[in-house]
């Protein structure tokens, strides 16, 4: 079997039609077609249904392309891992929020790699929240940096990973200056409050439902956006469209320059940690182990952004060997 029958497979799928998926894959119907067939052949399975016009996948092959997916992804893996080997360098996945690959990741990155005796190449899956926490779960990511709550549930899913608590990250309402005086008389005469908001589903609209709920028997709040990209929001809060609640390391710069104004003295603020969990099981255990150590010793109040907390002293390193 080639792995350039799988991403035939894959495109078939994706696209629908023999016509579109060769020309996806760069190669003519018929060659695509053949090899089609000669995957077929190799599985012993009937792939395509192609007494149906358009043609369809059949059942059992449906069922089947997320591990077509997974073993693609698998080998792309294992290449690149045999590669780096090669060269006497680690490949090393780090799953993490939008918002953290902003602020907290490049000083942590920055950090590893002058300090690090290894030769280590990251790959970074910035994603929302909850999916880079899925990620991480599912062996897709060897690091994970996320925010966190002090009763987060992280602690109790993963008890046994090993994690370390880097500093603190206030959540605080921010708006445009134009719009400062409009949010003060909207505090005074119950006017309209004008906020960028977060899906109710996503990690930030879970943490601010509760602070929400408060600020709105109080007020009259007119949600006017909702977005969980909170670069996004930063940008929109600054064009005057209304107040949010953003990271401190994400505003702090804007407010230093005056191009935001920080309204923590008449809204709610919500203190989060940030953390970094780590696989204790795996190829590159050692190295993970050897990057943990680092950060434990290391990550001082010289790498944080102005407003965090000092480093986690936790207890003692986890202990990182194969159960």
């Amino acid at each position: 079997m080639k792995q350039e029958w799988i991403e035939d497979f894959l495109a078939l799928a994706e696209f629908g039609t023999f016509s579109r998926a060769a020309l996806e894959r760069n190669v003519t119907q018929p060659a695509f077609s053949r090899r089609i067939r000669l995957l077929e052949e190799w599985l012993g399975a009937t792939l395509v249904d192609r007494g149906r016009q358009p043609v369809q996948l059949t059942a059992v092959a449906q069922r089947h392309v997320p591990e077509f997916r997974a073993l693609l992804h698998d080998l792309a893996q294992l290449r690149m891992r045999m590669q780096e080997e090669s060269r006497g360098s680690v490949h090393l996945i780090v799953s993490t929020q939008h918002s953290l690959t902003i602020t907290h990741l490049p000083a942590l990155l920055r950090l590893i790699g002058q300090e690090s005796e290894r030769h280590i190449e990251f790959e970074v899956l910035s994603e929302n929240r909850d999916e880079c926490v899925a990620s991480f779960m599912r062996g897709r990511a060897d690091l994970l940096l996320c925010l966190e709550e002090e009763d987060d549930p992280l602690l109790s899913i993963m008890p046994k990973t090993p994690r370390l608590q880097l500093g603190i990250e206030k959540i605080v309402p921010v708006t445009a200056p134009d719009m400062q005086n409009q949010h003060k008389s909207g505090l005074e005469d119950q006017k309209r409050l004008r906020v960028l908001s977060f899906p109710a589903d996503s990690y930030m609209g879970r943490i601010m439902s509760a602070p929400m709920s408060r600020i709105m028997r109080t007020y009259n709040v007119e949600v006017v956006h909702e977005s969980v990209f909170l670069a996004g929001v930063k940008e929109m809060v600054k064009a005057g469209l209304g107040m949010a609640w953003l990271p401190w390391s994400l505003a702090a710069s804007d407010v230093r320059e005056g191009k935001l104004v920080d309204l923590s003295s008449e809204f709610p603020v919500l203190n989060m940690r940030f953390s970094i969990y780590c696989h204790s099981q795996g190829q590159h255990q050692d190295v993970i182990r050897d990057i943990y150590a680092l950060l434990k010793k290391s990550w001082t109040g010289a790498v944080l952004q102005e407003g965090m907390a000092p480093p986690y002293g936790g207890e003692d390193a986890p202990d990182f060997r194969q159960e």
